[in-house]
């Protein structure tokens, strides 16, 4: 077998990103899965590490070669995330739920793409202690404005 000389670059290059956006897709699904979401830590994992891939891979292309538009990638994910998103909002009874399971692969996404287009361990990881912590806070706003709704 022979290994083609582009590969182990483009391994070097990209194996640390897919770590750090698997880690931040596994501590947002994790918290996802304890609360009994429908996206929980594979979907958020495939989610960050798929968003990381695609990006990262437009951004190796395009150091390269003049001609590719690396952020071209980046709209078109922006896209696909919005459909997929949209898949997990139902009507149940009187209400409508997934709006923030959306609204998390939405932010899920855009932490993947941040992850490949920064050499930054710490951001993409602050971001996503952050969101959860952002999370948690305005649950208990709602659950107190719920609770005193006249």
């Amino acid at each position: 077998m022979i290994i083609d000389p582009e590969f182990i670059p483009l391994m070097t290059f990209l194996l640390p990103k897919v770590l750090i956006a698997t880690i931040c897709g596994l501590i947002i699904g994790y918290d996802r899965e304890i609360k009994q979401k429908v996206a929980g830590i594979r979907t958020n994992i495939l989610i960050c590490v798929g968003c990381t891939i695609l990006t990262s891979i437009s951004f190796y292309l395009a150091k390269d070669n003049p001609n590719i538009d690396p952020t071209r990638i980046i709209g078109q994910i922006i896209t696909g995330i919005g459909f997929l998103g949209a898949g997990v909002i139902m009507k149940h009874d009187d209400k409508i739920v997934g709006v923030t399971t959306a609204a998390f692969i939405w932010v899920v996404s855009s932490i993947g793409i941040l992850i490949a287009v920064t050499n930054s361990i710490l951001t993409p990881i602050i971001l996503t202690f952050g969101l959860l912590i952002i999370s948690r806070i305005f649950e208990k706003v709602e659950t107190y404005i719920t609770k005193n709704r006249k």
